[in-house]
């Protein structure tokens, strides 16, 4: 849902910071704390997401592409970029804790029936990488207007208003509808309404000649490999669901049966791996969820899973909410950012008081370099207490999002080049609000977050429900010399890394606390 805009090219990373002890305490260890980096989600209290130390997670990163299979227009002009280390190393100077892994239906079952092993083998490098930067992995199974072979064919002319299409991503050839050269054709600012993209969705909700199986199948594939995967802290069930040909039936009735469906076989893979355990389900609304009365998808619907006494993708304890809360970015985000966020946090609370977390946001053509929009963005993730990805790290020249149409050629860059987040300059305002300190983990419950882009500086409040855990607090390079002050907290110590510096304070007893980072 990204449309075509310029950038800059990048230049330096920001400076490392130094380090030293905080509030004039004698610097020292924190002890060393059991537990091997799960997450899951607790709806006890507040809703959050937590770790294995029963401890807040805040996840702020990014949307990496590289792994996805998009279509190409041009033979010289590549749809994404290698991934490599760098990359990660690069996410992690950012103070980023998560990417939002995109991969892609058709890699993964390129034949029907036939599933990638050398595919998977690529994620579990791109999570080794992760792991190696202290970054989680949300696995995203993403699509756009269906999947690569929407594209309208050599030698069809579109009548007005339609316009010729250009593939996505996503589902692979063999679970695309085959309408002819015309049903390619959409409306030329919309990529999903086509009638090629539309019925694609109808049969998958339909599950006509097995489609949704062996879309479940391929997410069985993938489960059953990072089962017991700590790194992998999430699955984004499907990216942007679209309605198909009914509109206000499929987003409720027919989404929340397929997820009925999915969630329940994702347990039963997980289950089935030595050491494998319950990952978070990430589940999204349809993509029009903004024009409806009230978001989808519903639960326990007619034909589900759980209209038969089955488990309902609702009754799983590990579900975050994970709307793309693109308001004032895109028009089928309509209303404000800070209307998009009460209704998120209102859609969270009527599935069960799940948490909440947007998989996507940003601001593009005009807005692509307007700084006011994304500090009004930050301010709610700040006052919601939730984290987000960011749409995205790099974006080739040739990627569809920015070519839109067969034969328009992008005139903003060459092979080779990209945008988005790693070609802002430096002294970027964005890349200083996206960068902003933020605590990555706290004992508890959150209670409040109050960052200072400008300095770098933090404060935070919260709620422990035992002693002897610790705060780890994300702080960017800007703020030279973090000093940490409180109440019910013990020493804390400071950590330089790239980028900026990691703060770790011990809460020394149940109940308030508050952390202070001076700079």
């Amino acid at each position: 849902m990204r449309s075509k805009f310029r950038l800059k090219t990048a230049v330096t990373a920001l400076l490392c910071a130094a380090t030293m002890a905080a509030g004039g305490a004698t610097a020292v260890a924190a002890p060393a704390e059991p537990g091997d980096g799960r997450l899951s989600t607790s709806t006890s209290g507040a809703p959050r997401i937590v770790d294995d130390l029963g401890r807040t997670v805040l996840l702020r990163g990014i949307n990496v592409n590289g792994l996805g299979e998009y279509y190409q227009e041009f033979p010289d002009l590549d749809p994404t970029m290698p991934l490599t280390e760098a990359d990660f190393a690069g996410i992690a100077t950012q103070g980023f804790n998560v990417v939002r892994l995109i991969m892609s239906w058709s890699l993964i079952e390129p034949q029907r029936g036939v599933f990638d092993h050398s595919y998977l083998d690529k994620i579990a490098q791109a999570t080794e990488w992760a792991k190696a930067h202290d970054i989680g992995v949300i696995l995203d199974m993403h699509q756009d207007a269906w999947g690569p072979a929407v594209a309208t064919p050599d030698g069809v002319s579109c009548p007005a208003p339609l316009a010729t299409s250009v593939g996505w991503d996503g589902a692979p050839a063999w679970a695309t509808a085959t309408m002819g050269g015309l049903a390619t054709c959409r409306l030329a600012d919309s990529r999903e309404v086509s009638v090629v993209v539309q019925q694609s969705f109808e049969n998958f909700y339909n599950d006509v000649n097995g489609i949704q199986g062996e879309f479940i199948k391929s997410w069985e594939f993938v489960v059953r490999r990072f089962a017991a995967d700590p790194t992998v802290v999430g699955y984004d069930l499907l990216n942007e669901p679209s309605p198909g040909l009914s509109v206000g039936i499929n987003d409720y009735l027919r989404l929340g049966a397929m997820y009925d469906r999915l969630i329940p076989a994702i347990r039963a893979a997980e289950a089935s791996v030595p050491g494998g355990f319950s990952h978070t389900a990430y589940f999204e609304p349809s993509v029009a969820s903004s024009l409806l009365p009230t978001p989808g998808p519903a639960t326990g619907s007619a034909g589900s899973a759980g209209s038969s006494g089955e488990p309902r993708f609702t009754s799983d304890p590990n579900l975050v909410y994970a709307p793309h809360i693109y308001n004032e970015s895109l028009p089928l985000a309509v209303g404000s950012i800070e209307s998009g966020f009460a209704a998120a946090a209102k859609a969270a609370e009527g599935y069960g008081g799940t948490p909440f977390f947007s998989g996507e946001w940003g601001f593009f053509g005009d807005d692509a370099s307007n700084p006011e929009k994304v500090a009004r963005y930050a301010a709610q993730e700040d006052a919601y207490l939730v984290g987000g990805t960011w749409w995205q790290w790099k974006q080739a020249c040739g990627d569809p999002h920015n070519v839109q149409h067969r034969e328009n050629r992008p005139d903003w860059c060459q092979a080779g080049e990209f945008g988005e987040f790693e070609s802002f300059p430096a002294d970027s305002p964005i890349r200083a609000i996206l960068s902003r300190a933020y605590p990555r983990a706290v004992p508890g419950e959150l209670t409040a977050i109050r960052a200072d882009v400008p300095s770098g500086a933090l404060e935070v409040e919260g709620v422990a429900d035992r002693a002897g855990v610790s705060a780890d607090l994300w702080v960017p390079a800007r703020c030279a010399v973090p000093e940490v002050s409180g109440t019910n907290i013990g020493a804390g110590t400071v950590r330089s890394v790239a980028g900026g510096s990691r703060v770790s304070v011990p809460v020394s007893g149940a109940g308030e606390y508050t952390i202070t980072v001076a700079c």
